[in-house]
């Protein structure tokens, strides 16, 4: 199920998957975990939304985004995109970007590797269809990477997207305060943040958002939505 939760959900799960890997990131070095940092650019960071598109938090995150004149990047679930077309041309519409996160959020550790190509593929198909936009960026379920998923990526022109801060907002025991404070504490010029676009995790998310825009605006920081990759 695209909402089941991690079977170990700790307290050290935010502060290991943000600052704990940073280490192992050099062995993914065609992956992007953290934008460069502009000098001309005011503080830019890169608030990305999994799961999507839903029936309700979809609508109250673009709501909040377009309150703080904000962009980001939403990596939709394929079979999401189905049940609600209108939501992804209306997150289009709004300036946003879109990725691809699987067509029923399988886990590349678990899963066939031609099954999970063909589940992005029907997903990069859907988002196409229903946009007119591609989809080369892409999450994995669970930010379980894979070097042949890279690879594919690669001979693709696309990227997988990672993160440089993850706040567990799906993580069981989350407070909007917890996952407000630990975002703008870890957060960088240049941060990929992860947060979610799904019910279960719609009471933390909303208000953690609302909380993480407002002290960024006061700070000056620019909210972006990632870039296409460049060609090669």
């Amino acid at each position: 199920m695209p909402y089941a939760l991690p079977p170990t959900a700790h307290s050290w799960l935010p502060w290991w998957t943000s600052v704990g890997t940073r280490l192992l990131r050099r062995w993914w070095p065609h992956t992007w975990w953290r934008m460069p940092p502009r000098r001309a650019h005011s503080p830019t960071v890169y608030l990305t939304f999994d799961d999507g598109p839903t029936a309700v938090a979809t609508d109250a995150i673009l709501r909040i985004l377009h309150r703080y004149q904000a962009r980001a990047t939403f990596f939709l679930i394929g079979h999401h995109v189905t049940a609600h077309p209108k939501r992804v041309r209306r997150i289009v519409e709004a300036g946003h970007a879109v990725g691809n996160h699987t067509f029923t959020h399988v886990d590349a550790w678990q899963t066939a590797h031609a099954t999970v190509v063909n589940e992005l593929e029907r997903t990069a198909q859907v988002i196409e269809a229903h946009t007119g936009c591609e989809a080369p960026l892409l999450r994995p379920p669970y930010g379980h990477l894979t070097p042949q998923l890279c690879q594919w990526a690669g001979r693709q022109n696309g990227r997988v997207v990672m993160w440089d801060v993850m706040p567990a907002d799906f993580q069981r025991g989350a407070s909007a305060t917890s996952v407000a404070r630990f975002t703008t504490a870890y957060v960088r010029p240049g941060s990929i943040v992860v947060l979610h676009d799904n019910p279960m995790t719609e009471p933390v998310t909303l208000e953690a958002l609302e909380s993480i825009l407002r002290w960024g605006r006061a700070r000056g920081w620019r909210f972006a939505a990632l870039p296409a990759p460049a060609s090669r």
